[in-house]
């Protein structure tokens, strides 16, 4: 057997791969097939372990995504889940959710991001309040819901002005943030009291969603059945939503 065939169909495995194509992209067009032999030869036994390390690495990242895919798929209803907080063109077809802890600096980094992502106006954001980082994180995420129950729309006011402060979260840093967004103390106060039940029980959901999707912390961002951890770069989630529009 020729080993232009062979020597093809390798190339055909590997093409993708960075070492691979940068060397092609380096390589005369005019080529006869022994030379190309005689070169693939020789660049293969060079780079034999960077190509092997290459491919195992590929292989598993196919194999995460492909295993992302389906833990997405199996915890579709929980994490798809309406009764949460969310933002954006509520007929949309294409649904994005968003974990969170408001002490945690990439998700107070990605704010912006997501704000201009509801606002493109392509999708439908879920809020999700993870809070993984110790007690000052629960404290906040525990405010934010109780401003969702007293007032969806100042949900949003008292979220993106958490993710804005610096520092620990005290309750009269909470109670600051109520305060400042307009929302009545005593109707926040009887809001944590009346709500605690549920309030506790959404956020136990969303942090349970984060250990059985095995994603080690926040942000993390799930848009079709698509995961993006950390700060994601915006053009990258709307070149994903835009997808799924399509």
């Amino acid at each position: 057997m020729s080993k232009i065939p062979f020597l093809l169909i390798f190339i055909l495995a590997v093409a993708s791969l960075p070492v691979i194509n940068n060397w092609l992209s380096h390589r005369s067009p005019i080529l006869n097939d022994d030379h190309i032999s005689e070169r693939l030869d020789d660049y293969i036994s060079k780079n034999f372990d960077k190509i092997i390390k290459t491919l195992q690495e590929e292989s598993a990242k196919n194999s995460y995504a492909n295993a992302t895919k389906n833990k997405i798929s199996q915890h579709k209803n929980e994490t798809f889940d309406s009764t949460y907080p969310y933002s954006g063109n509520e007929n949309s077809n294409v649904i994005a959710v968003g974990f969170f802890d408001y002490s945690c600096g990439y998700c107070k980094a990605i704010k912006n991001d997501i704000k201009q992502l509801i606002n493109d106006g392509k999708v439908k954001y879920i809020f999700r309040d993870a809070p993984i980082l110790g007690n000052n994180s629960l404290k906040a995420a525990k405010g934010a819901l109780a401003t969702y129950f007293i007032d969806k729309e100042k949900y949003l006011d008292f979220h993106y002005a958490a993710l804005d402060h610096r520092g620990e979260f005290s309750d009269k840093t909470i109670l600051g943030i109520v305060k400042n967004i307009g929302v009545n103390e005593n109707d926040f106060n009887n809001s944590m009291k009346n709500n605690a039940d549920k309030i506790e029980q959404m956020i136990n959901n969303s942090k349970l969603l984060v250990r059985d999707l095995g994603v080690g912390g926040t942000p993390f961002l799930i848009i079709g059945d698509s995961l993006f951890v950390g700060k994601t770069d915006l053009n990258i989630l709307r070149k994903k939503v835009n997808e799924l529009k399509d």
